[in-house]
């Protein structure tokens, strides 16, 4: 008889990891797929998101592939924040841009503290604004590639994008969205409309989740 069993999958920035579990916390089966980050430029690291979905479905196949358990839930995580921007049909415009390693943003990051005020920043954020920040990578692009970020319309990290692919839903965790500085409110766990007008205009900011909620459920495509 199969064993009831969980899925996690992990996107990080050089591999991507995924475990077997049975519901009484063993490990039954684990892979891993390794990949490297593209540099275009000093200071920039990127990564396609075709290779999040890629690496996934190999890891979900490579787990369960001798058909002795039935999966009853997928648990995703990934690194961040990362800032990977789609069009309204959820088509990626550019690669994604990774997190603090990635310091493109600096001259952003001044130009934002100067407007809304660092100690302001911080008291609203919870956090000063550094190269860490989802915020100023999309104020990046929005300066320095304006005819693709006129096409954007969304926000995605690893995880929320393989969210994405297995329920159809488009949200983020309220952990990953606190990485998104100035646009969260951590007084109110939501995000804060007015910065996010001025920093991430014309962004669908994804509704919020506690990473302990169902995302949705996982479609017959997926």
């Amino acid at each position: 008889m199969p064993r009831n069993a969980v899925i996690g999958v992990d996107i990080g920035t050089s591999s991507s990891k995924g475990v077997l579990v049975g519901l009484d916390g063993s490990l039954i089966r684990s892979a891993v797929r390794e990949h490297r980050p593209a540099r275009p430029g000093p200071g920039r690291f990127e990564m396609d998101a075709s290779v999040w979905w890629r690496e996934f479905t190999e890891l979900a196949r490579e787990l369960t592939g001798p058909g002795d358990t039935t999966v009853l839930s997928v648990g995703v995580s990934g690194m961040g924040p990362c800032v990977l921007l789609t069009d309204e049909h959820d088509t990626p415009l550019r690669p994604a841009v990774l997190y603090g390693v990635d310091t493109r943003s600096v001259r952003q990051i001044e130009r934002i503290e100067a407007r809304l005020g660092a100690e302001e920043i911080i008291r609203r954020g919870g956090s000063a604004l550094t190269t860490q920040a989802a915020g100023p990578k999309i104020a990046w692009i929005a300066e320095e590639e304006p005819e693709l970020y006129a096409r954007a319309r969304r926000l995605y990290m690893p995880s929320s994008w393989l969210v994405r692919q297995l329920t159809g839903a488009y949200v983020l965790d309220h952990h990953s969205a606190s990485q998104c500085t100035p646009l969260y409110d951590t007084h109110v766990s939501e995000w804060y409309a007015a910065w996010a007008a001025e920093v991430a205009p014309g962004i669908e900011l994804p509704p919020l989740r506690w990473s302990g909620e169902a995302a949705g459920t996982v479609t017959a495509e997926a």
